[in-house]
């Protein structure tokens, strides 16, 4: 498939990290797995022109999704240059602002997120 995508899936909780990259899959793109923030700039920096779009879960031991986000956002030469959409439980009016603010493309709440409404969010950005 020409249109195939690779997207990155940064996310701690094992079981939702490996249903989105199910979901993934199933919409016709490539998964690649990142089990916290610090996997996920690694396998950014280390895959630069091959990542398309990274799916961030902001809470995450280590490193958290907003940090993750200000490292790729401010190093684009290092990480490139992708949409990022935060997948969060955090409804949190500054935190949202903040993950904007800071580059975030699109803020998805995974309590309200369907199946058809990821991969409509995903099919957004990847046109």
């Amino acid at each position: 498939m020409a249109d195939t995508k690779k997207i990155l899936i940064i996310e701690d909780e094992k079981a939702l990290l490996d249903s989105y990259a199910e979901l993934v899959e199933s919409a016709g793109h490539v998964a690649m797995k990142a089990a916290d923030g610090y996997q996920g700039l690694d396998l950014l920096a280390n895959n630069l022109d091959a990542i398309n779009l990274v799916l961030l879960d902001l809470m995450m031991p280590g490193v958290d999704g907003l940090e993750v986000l200000k490292t790729i956002k401010n190093n684009e030469d290092k990480y490139g240059k992708m949409p990022i959409i935060i997948l969060t439980n955090m409804t949190s009016e500054s935190v949202v602002k903040e993950a904007f603010n800071i580059g975030a493309t699109s803020y998805l709440v995974k309590t309200d997120l369907d199946y058809e409404g990821l991969v409509k969010e995903l099919d957004k950005f990847l046109g």
